[in-house]
C-alpha cells in the first residue's frame, strides 16, 4: 500500500513535513508518492531527504486542494499500485497503521465525523442527482481514504460528482453561503457509498478518537473521548480539523479586544496535534515562533496539567459542549 499526500498551498507545506516526519518514525518502510506541484527549491530539498518518498511536481487535473484527491487516487491506480492510502496535510500519525493495510481490500476506509448524524449520508444523494440505496451515517470524512484497484469504477464517479457545474458553482461561493451538503469534496463521496450504484461497497469508518482523533473545535475532543485516552493514550491518527491550521493561527490576541481569536488560538495550542508536532520541531527548517508563542492561558492549563494532552484543554471542551445544541455521540469503527 502507497501513501499518497498531496499539497498545493504554500502556506501548508509545515503540516506536509511534519506529516512526513510522523510516517517516518511510525511507518518508516511504507513508500510515500508527494503530489507538491509548488514546492521552492528548498523544501524540495528538505523531501528529498526521505528516501522512501518519492516527488511528483507537476500537476495533476481535479481542482487542486481538496477537490484533487479522486485525481490523486486514479493517477495512483494508473501507475499500477494494488492499494492507496490517501491523508491529509493535518495528520499527524501516532502509531502502527498496520491495521489500514490489514483490512481487506473489497472494503473502502473512510474516517468518521466528529459531528456525524444518522442518514447524513443517505440524505444528500438527492442533492448530487442520486438514487438513495441504503441508510449511512455521515457525512463521511475523507481525510483518510484507503482503496485498492476494484474501487476505480467508484473513484471515477467520485472525480466526475466533482466537476458537476452545480457543485463548482457552490464552490466559488463563500464557505457560509454554500448548499450545507455540497460543501466539499467529502460530501460526494458520502453521497456515492449511500447510493444505489455503490451499496454494496463495503464502507469501515475510522471510529473518531479510538482510531482517528477528529480535533474539530474544542467540543470535539470531550470528556468521554478524553477517559478513553487516559486509558488507552492518544490513536494513531490526529487530524486538526478546521479552517484555521495551528501554524496560521493568530497569535498575541488580545481577548478583550478579539474574544473570538483568543478563544481559537487557545483551543489549537492546547490541542493534541500541537502537543505532538512539538516533538519534531527540531527536524524543522521553519520559523519556531508558531510552537513558541502562546496565549497565558494555554501556558497556565499545560503547567497545572503537566503538558498532559489528555487533560489540557478539558475545560474548554467542557464549556463548549455545554453551549452546544446537539453534540452527537461518536460510535466506533463499522462497516
Amino acid at each position: 500500500m502507497i501513501v499518497c499526500i498531496y499539497e498545493d498551498r504554500s502556506e501548508q507545506a509545515i503540516g506536509v513535513k511534519l506529516l512526513l516526519l510522523s510516517l517516518s518514525r511510525h511507518c518508516a518502510r511504507w513508500p510515500v508518492r508527494l503530489y507538491a506541484p509548488r514546492l521552492d527549491r528548498k523544501q524540495v530539498q528538505w523531501v528529498r531527504r526521505f528516501s522512501n518518498v518519492e516527488l511528483v511536481e507537476s500537476n495533476l487535473k481535479g481542482g487542486g486542494s481538496y477537490n484533487v484527491k479522486p485525481a490523486v487516487l486514479l493517477d495512483s491506480l494508473n501507475r499500477g499500485d494494488e492499494e492507496c492510502l490517501w491523508l491529509d496535510t493535518d495528520i499527524l500519525v501516532n502509531g502502527s497503521l498496520e491495521f489500514l493495510a490489514d483490512e481487506v481490500r473489497d472494503v473502502v476506509i473512510v474516517s468518521q465525523d466528529p459531528w456525524e448524524y444518522p442518514q447524513g449520508s443517505s440524505f444528500r444523494c438527492a442533492a448530487w442527482g442520486l438514487e438513495m440505496g441504503r441508510s449511512l451515517p455521515g457525512p463521511l470524512n475523507t481525510a483518510v481514504v484507503r482503496i485498492s484497484k476494484q474501487h476505480r469504477r467508484l473513484i471515477e464517479s467520485w472525480q466526475q460528482l466533482l466537476g458537476n457545474p452545480a457543485y463548482r458553482a457552490e464552490q466559488r461561493k463563500p464557505v457560509g453561503e454554500r448548499n450545507a451538503v455540497l460543501l466539499g469534496d467529502q460530501d460526494g463521496l458520502s453521497a456515492l457509498l449511500a447510493s444505489t450504484e455503490f451499496a454494496d461497497v463495503r464502507v469501515r469508518r475510522l471510529g473518531h478518537a479510538v482510531e482517528i482523533l477528529q480535533h474539530h473545535g474544542a467540543g470535539a475532543y470531550g470528556d468521554r473521548e478524553r477517559r478513553q485516552h487516559r486509558q488507552l493514550g492518544l490513536p494513531p491518527l490526529v487530524h486538526a480539523m478546521g479552517t484555521i491550521k495551528p501554524w496560521l493561527r493568530k497569535r498575541s490576541v488580545n481577548p478583550i479586544a478579539r474574544p473570538r481569536e483568543y478563544y481559537e488560538s487557545l483551543y489549537l495550542e492546547l490541542s493534541p496535534y500541537m502537543h505532538l508536532a512539538r516533538a519534531y520541531q527540531s527536524e524543522l527548517d521553519e520559523d519556531p515562533r508558531w510552537f513558541k508563542e502562546r496565549t497565558i492561558a494555554s501556558l497556565v492549563s499545560g503547567w497545572l496539567c503537566g503538558d498532559d494532552p489528555v487533560r489540557k484543554g478539558r475545560l474548554q471542551a467542557s464549556v463548549h459542549r455545554l453551549l452546544s445544541p446537539r453534540i452527537p455521540r461518536p460510535a466506533g469503527p463499522s462497516h
